[in-house]
Parts: C-alpha cells; sequence; structure tokens
C-alpha cells in the first residue's frame, strides 16, 4: 500500500500513545472543508446577496451572474463530499464486524438527504443551460434560484446534524 494509506502519526495524550491514520485526517479534513465552502456560499448567497437584489435594480444581472459562478463550483465540491463520504465510512467502519442498525438507519437517512440536494442542484443547472438568457425573465430566474437554495441550505444544515450524530455515535 502507499504511503498515505500506512502513514501513521504518534499522538502524545496523557493516556498513553495513540496512533492516528493521517489519510483518514486528511480525508475527512477535506470533507469539512468542502462542506464550510458548499453551505457556506449557499448561505451568503440567501442571507447577504439576496435581500439586496431586486428586479429594477442594475445589480440583477450580477446576482445572477454570481448564482451562475457558485453553481460551476458547486458540482466539484459535491462530487468530493461523495467520495470522501464514502471514505470517511470506510474509515469510521475500520476494526468493526458489525455496525449497529440505528447507524445504518440515521446513515441511510443522510445519503437520501445528500442524494436530495444533489438531485436539486443538477436539475437547477440543467434547467439553467436550457433556459435562453436573453429570453429569461430576471424576476423568475432570481426567484427560482432563491427558492433551490433555499431548499438547499435546508437540507445542507439537517445533513451537518445528521453527521455531527453520526461522528459521536459509539460502537
Amino acid at each position: 500500500m502507499g504511503f498515505w494509506v500506512n502513514c501513521k502519526v504518534a499522538c502524545n495524550t496523557e493516556f498513553g500513545v495513540d496512533q492516528m491514520n493521517f489519510f483518514a485526517v486528511l480525508n475527512h479534513w477535506v470533507h469539512l472543508v468542502s462542506v464550510i465552502f458548499w453551505i457556506g456560499g449557499v448561505a451568503f448567497q440567501i442571507l447577504v446577496i439576496a435581500p439586496f437584489v431586486k428586479t429594477d435594480n442594475p445589480s440583477t444581472a450580477y446576482f445572477i451572474s454570481i448564482s451562475n459562478r457558485f453553481q460551476k463550483v458547486i458540482s466539484p465540491l459535491l462530487l468530493i463530499l461523495i467520495v470522501t463520504g464514502g471514505v470517511n465510512l470506510g474509515f469510521r467502519r475500520e476494526g468493526y464486524d458489525m455496525i449497529p442498525p440505528g447507524y445504518i438507519s440515521a446513515l441511510g437517512f443522510k445519503v437520501l438527504l445528500v442524494a436530495i440536494v444533489v438531485s436539486i442542484h443538477f436539475f437547477s443547472f440543467v434547467r439553467s443551460r436550457l433556459n435562453d438568457p436573453s429570453t429569461a425573465n430576471p424576476e423568475t430566474q432570481i426567484a427560482s434560484q432563491n427558492r433551490y437554495a433555499k431548499w438547499t441550505l435546508a437540507i445542507g444544515v439537517i445533513i451537518i446534524f445528521i453527521a455531527s450524530m453520526l461522528r459521536q455515535w459509539k460502537f
């Protein structure tokens, strides 16, 4: 196996020496940073930018371009989250023959919510590509983007709560 998989870093604690898999830590860190960028960006879009944009305001086109740019950033983040989430599960269950059914149920619900968010993103992305920007009504475009963003933020916050719960689950 490669260097990163076998890399063990000794951490001195007051109870002795713990072994920590550096790749697992790095993977978890990448996962958390991706979540922060994703949810933070959506929250910024909803809570900071959207309230200031009105349809007769010249900044409407600017808001739409920011939202479209953010849509392009979200796609790789969601892919990173799916891959690192799967790797995290592998590290989490390492050394255990059986995972409690309650954990599996909560994890399944989290995966379902992630699938919903990915679907929302995918369909809003496809919809934005199918609409001709020259004929699209800016008011409809803004309302649609805000609706998707609000659903994404609400579901994303629930996903983070479930992730926190799963992280603290002892088995």
